[in-house]
């Protein structure tokens, strides 16, 4: 990749252009934005290595918002994109920091937040260096929908995983996917009935020409926006042409699956011992964002195994929440806890907002969406092993999980012999013990450090 080409005619970069604007996190990356925030189609671009300030990138965002789409240009360089006349870091080593499988990473947690504002079709165009990042994109089922232009590091193997519809935008001089190669991949793509394609090998055009062509230059003009127009189609055939009936059916299950739990939830055992909260408990600390979540944590931050903490609907100021995540930091992992209830945790007195009523906001579907940037979060910062435990949203007294219901569950995890599973049923408590516990109750006290040692316990076998 260090061939003149790819880093032929750098583009003056721009911090403040385009139409849209900068945001400082979009999924925890600074990000320019351009579009309908409301969309429901997005198209996340993915630059070069010069980029997102660069000026004809934003440009093209801001086209392909005027067509429907909520834009995102992420800044996965970080402030740091490639200047190829320094000699004090050539490319060789500036690509060791900015490998295109970092960006894809850190591309997933952009993906979770587009998802959470609404988002229900995604599709993603990479140009050179980002070309690989989309591909991987496309390979991990990420997005609805792949763009190529005149990609580097992209490879015949890549194309045997593509999981969804891809257009390849090639050049005709390009040393680094040359028409042959791109040829290669349409062979492959043709050899999958099921995977959507469009390849084109623009003729008299370099690499690089979709996003570096010089403005001055009526034929590369002409040349890029074309490439632009059959972009665009290929998002307006891939993501606005899905049918919206199936995924409003989806939610309309889930708006179901919510009202049977609220009903469930009703039970005065779920709301039973409410925590008084207290958001300075605990011997770890409050973030304002961790994955684009406010949450505690606790334990060595430079640990390589962590433990994830989901809280009841009380949420993550729980006193006896917070005592368990310190607890858990003390055997030597780096412990978050999420505030997936963003501030409304569900309180009890409250007659005119019932659990049923609190539910619709807290559906568990929610959370687990959330949950996925804090995983990629803890990745990010270089932990290998993640864990979590939930609480609530079994013990012997349980209308929510009873201990007929967690034998079953037994039952199921045993007969799938390639998955460790220990089940225990903890007599005399009720549910919630874990967590809602009365300090002054000595028998609950012990039966609640009881299951926490198993747990850590559970972590040490898994993880460590």
């Amino acid at each position: 990749m260090a061939s003149p080409q790819c880093c032929a005619n750098p583009p003056t970069l721009n911090p403040i252009g385009g139409e849209g604007k900068v945001v400082e996190s979009f999924g925890g990356i600074k990000a320019y934005v351009a579009g309908a925030a409301e969309s429901k189609a997005a198209v996340v671009l993915i630059s070069d290595v010069f980029g997102f300030e660069a000026p004809n990138l934003r440009k093209i965002a801001d086209k392909v918002a005027s067509s429907g789409y909520f834009v995102v240009v992420p800044d996965f360089l970080h402030g740091d994109p490639l200047v190829p006349e320094s000699t004090e870091k050539p490319f060789q080593m500036w690509i060791k920091e900015h490998g295109p499988d970092k960006a894809f990473e850190e591309a997933k947690p952009i993906i979770a937040a587009l998802k959470e504002k609404g988002v229900s079709s995604i599709g993603a165009v990479g140009y050179c260096w980002g070309a690989k990042v989309v591909v991987e994109l496309a390979k991990a089922h990420e997005i609805q929908a792949a763009v190529m232009c005149h990609p580097s590091f992209v490879t015949v193997d890549d194309m045997k995983e593509v999981k969804c519809p891809i257009a390849i935008l090639g050049a005709e001089i390009d040393r680094m996917s040359p028409p042959e190669v791109v040829k290669q991949f349409e062979q492959v793509l043709s050899s999958k009935s099921g995977i959507g394609h469009f390849v084109k090998i623009f003729p008299g055009v370099e690499h690089g020409w979709t996003v570096r062509y010089k403005n001055d230059d009526a034929a590369a003009v002409k040349s890029a926006e074309e490439a632009l127009a059959d972009m665009i189609d290929w998002f307006n055939k891939n993501l606005k042409g899905c049918d919206p009936a199936p995924a409003a059916a989806r939610e309309e299950k889930r708006v179901e699956e919510r009202l049977e739990v609220g009903s469930r939830m009703a039970s005065p055992q779920c709301c039973a011992n409410p925590p008084t909260l207290n958001p300075a408990g605990g011997e770890g600390k409050v973030v304002d964002s961790f994955g684009g979540i406010k949450a505690y944590v606790s334990g060595a931050a430079e640990s390589k195994a962590a433990v994830v903490l989901v809280s009841d609907v009380f949420g993550f100021e729980a006193p006896n929440l917070r005592k368990i995540a310190d607890k858990v930091a003390s055997s030597g992992y780096f412990v978050v806890v999420p505030d997936f209830l963003h501030g409304d945790p569900f309180v009890r007195e409250n007659t005119e907002r019932p659990i049923e009523v609190w539910i619709k906001d807290h559906g568990a579907d929610k959370g687990f969406e959330e949950a996925k940037p804090v995983i990629a979060a803890l990745k990010e910062k270089g932990v290998s092993s993640i864990g979590a435990a939930g609480y609530c949203w079994g013990a012997e007294i349980d209308h929510m999980s009873p201990p007929e219901v967690v034998k079953q569950f037994e039952q199921v995890l045993s007969s799938k012999s390639e998955i460790g599973h220990f089940v225990k049923i903890f007599p005399g408590v009720e549910h919630g013990w874990t967590v809602r516990y009365k300090d002054d109750d000595a028998a609950a006290v012990k039966s609640a450090e009881e299951a926490l040692a198993d747990m850590i316990d559970w972590f040490n076998k898994n993880l460590k």
